[in-house]
């Protein structure tokens, strides 16, 4: 019988956390999280992204359309793209997140989050750039944490600025 308890204690517990990691509050650091982490070390911020992840972003860059469909692959190379963009610029970037709704049911195992991100990037001598997007992202409870399931944005520049 007291194998039966164990088990059940080992149920709740991993239903409890996996409510713990999917609550709106736990979601919205592991995005901040992630974001730094995205712009420090774009490596590192690919191991947020499950193995199957669907991706589709449309960014209105103002002289144009930045457009990513796909997977794993194309979502990380458009990190390190961005990431080594802004090193080179010698940018500084400022963000956060508004409207942050995140939906998830029993047994806790994914979350529907939408949010509208809105950034500012500082460059030197070419000024800066604000962009606001909407992001809607499916996140998963893995064994390990949460992982990023896929990804839909849109948006863009909002408006750009003189040095």
């Amino acid at each position: 019988m007291s194998w039966f308890k164990l088990f059940i204690a080992c149920v709740v517990l991993y239903l409890g956390q996996s409510y713990y990691l999917l609550s709106s509050n736990n979601v919205e650091k592991f995005l901040a999280e992630h974001n730094a982490l995205a712009m420090q070390d774009p490596v590192a911020a690919c191991d947020n992204y499950s193995d199957d992840v669907e991706v589709s972003i449309n960014h209105d860059t103002g002289n144009g359309a930045w457009e990513v469909e796909g997977g794993k692959n194309e979502i990380c190379g458009y990190i390190k793209q961005s990431q080594a963009a802004l090193t080179v610029l010698q940018a500084n970037t400022s963000g956060h997140l508004e409207n942050l709704t995140v939906k998830t049911g029993f047994p806790w195992s994914k979350a529907h989050v939408s949010y509208d991100e809105i950034n500012d990037v500082q460059m030197n001598t070419l000024g800066s750039i604000s962009s606001k997007t909407h992001d809607v992202i499916d996140i998963k409870r893995t064994l390990t944490g949460l992982s990023i399931a896929s990804v839909n944005s849109t948006g863009g520049v909002n408006s750009l600025g003189k040095p």
